[in-house]
């Protein structure tokens, strides 16, 4: 439980700092919050649908072949994990300044509105990727699966509260 409890409220903080960054600097313009939405949506929405894939192709490959791909979403992982350490470590500071570029671009008219709900939309793809990834490599670690939803639900209620405080 521990382990789901853990990489959801990573992730969902990981989204929740990228949707604080993109509501900070598009402070003041109408209709940002439906953007912001609609775009976190089709992220969620996104990540279902790898959710979906992966468990098809799960389904798909009973035996050895099940091994084969659990190996690689696990290695899948590990390599986004890593990438994600060493980009932010060297990239952090340039995303806030970009962000708050396309803030101010908005504000000014040049960019439309529908870029904010791209950025979200894209932060939680990502992240719900991510979540999708790992919580597949724990289920076929032995995870129970009511352990993992338990602690699943329990990091998004966490995060989305750390999220909301920030």
């Amino acid at each position: 439980m521990l382990a789901s409890l853990l990489i959801v409220f990573r992730e969902v903080l990981e989204i929740a700092l990228v949707v604080m960054c993109i509501m900070a600097a598009t402070k003041g313009i109408t209709n940002r919050s439906k953007f912001i939405l609609g775009g976190m949506g089709a992220g969620l929405i996104g990540a279902g649908l790898i959710a979906a894939f992966t468990s098809t192709i799960a389904g798909a490959m009973a035996g050895t072949g099940q091994e084969i791909m659990n190996a690689g979403i696990l290695f899948t992982a590990v390599i986004m994990l890593t990438w994600h350490v060493v980009w932010m470590s060297s990239h952090g500071k340039a995303l806030a300044t970009k962000i708050k570029e396309v803030g101010e671009s908005i504000v000014s008219g040049k960019t439309p509105l529908y870029v904010l709900g791209t950025m979200a939309g894209l932060a939680v793809l990502r992240e719900g990727s991510e979540i999708v990834l790992f919580m597949h490599g724990l289920a076929a670690g032995g995870l129970a699966m009511s352990s993992l939803m338990l602690g699943a639900v329990v990091g998004l209620l966490i995060g989305a509260a750390f999220g909301i405080a920030l």
